[in-house]
């Protein structure tokens, strides 16, 4: 669920097979390498997308043909406790990466400079003050509507547009939202703050290695119980709120929605590959 609400009209097959120019050029918003740690990177990339196009795309494939499965009948339709089976499934296939590339983020940054490190957390406060001028410092009004609008726009890609009745459940599950973005803000903070003491200790301290790979596999552990209760009552309304759409879904929103899901599986299936048969890198 949260892959289907996340992906935008670009599909995969526009950017996957362009990771490896597209994941450095993304890292140096945050931070800029030097030769050898980028040397670093490009090797660690091959062998991360050799193992994510062989293992992982094949099992969202899977997992998106089977909520398609699950979405395809009225007459029989999903309930909470099924989209959450699916949100699991997704949430491990993200933890699978996480735990792989855990290692290889905390290599590289064990090669940080102080001039590197400071540069880091100077771009990742612009990120945070980005972040408040739109989620934040808005009226509660107008981040409401915003919310609202977010949710319409991607709900219409996956069932075309929403009726009137469709777009009051969206109205009202928008209301229902406990509103997280302080909280969310706060807790990335923390985060960075972690990072940043991590880093202070990366001159061959075994506690920067098991504490980064740590928060790069397990944010979630630096989570306030308040947070996490907010993020729980948040999802079993979206989850009820989807639930609800798909009991209202007409037959043409249905067959868009199906046809989208299975082009996605599709364009996954085209996306993987056999580990077996790539060549691997020679690290040196």
């Amino acid at each position: 669920i949260i892959l289907a609400l996340s992906l935008t009209a670009c599909g995969p097959r526009l950017v996957y097979h362009h990771l490896d120019w597209l994941i450095p050029w993304y890292v140096s918003d945050y931070i800029s390498l030097d030769s050898d740690q980028k040397n670093m990177l490009e090797k660690r990339l091959v062998t991360l997308l050799e193992w994510h196009c062989g293992t992982q795309l094949p099992a969202y494939a899977v997992t998106l043909r089977g909520l398609g499965r699950d979405l395809a009948h009225s007459a029989d339709p999903v309930d909470a406790a099924t989209l959450q089976a699916y949100n699991t499934k997704i949430m491990e296939l993200w933890k699978a990466l996480l735990r792989q590339i855990g290692p290889d983020i905390t290599a590289i940054l064990a090669t940080a400079s102080d001039d590197q490190i400071r540069e880091l957390f100077d771009n990742l406060a612009r990120q945070n003050q980005k972040f408040i001028k739109k989620y934040v410092d808005l009226p509660p009004d107008e981040l409401t509507r915003n919310r609202q609008k977010r949710m319409i726009k991607r709900l219409k890609y996956w069932i075309s547009d929403l009726t009137p009745e469709q777009r009051q459940a969206v109205s009202d599950w928008n209301l229902q939202l406990t509103p997280i973005a302080e909280q969310w803000l706060q807790n990335r903070e923390a985060i960075q703050a972690e990072a940043r003491r991590l880093l202070g200790l990366r001159d061959d301290n075994p506690e920067f290695r098991s504490g980064m790979q740590g928060l790069i596999m397990h944010p979630e552990n630096m989570r306030s119980d308040a947070y996490q209760r907010k993020i729980d009552i948040n999802t079993g309304i979206t989850l009820k709120l989807l639930v609800q759409l798909n009991q209202m879904l007409t037959e043409d929103q249905r067959s868009h929605l199906l046809d989208r899901i299975e082009s996605l599986a599709a364009d996954f299936d085209t996306l993987s590959c056999d580990p077996g048969t790539l060549p691997q890198p020679e690290f040196k």
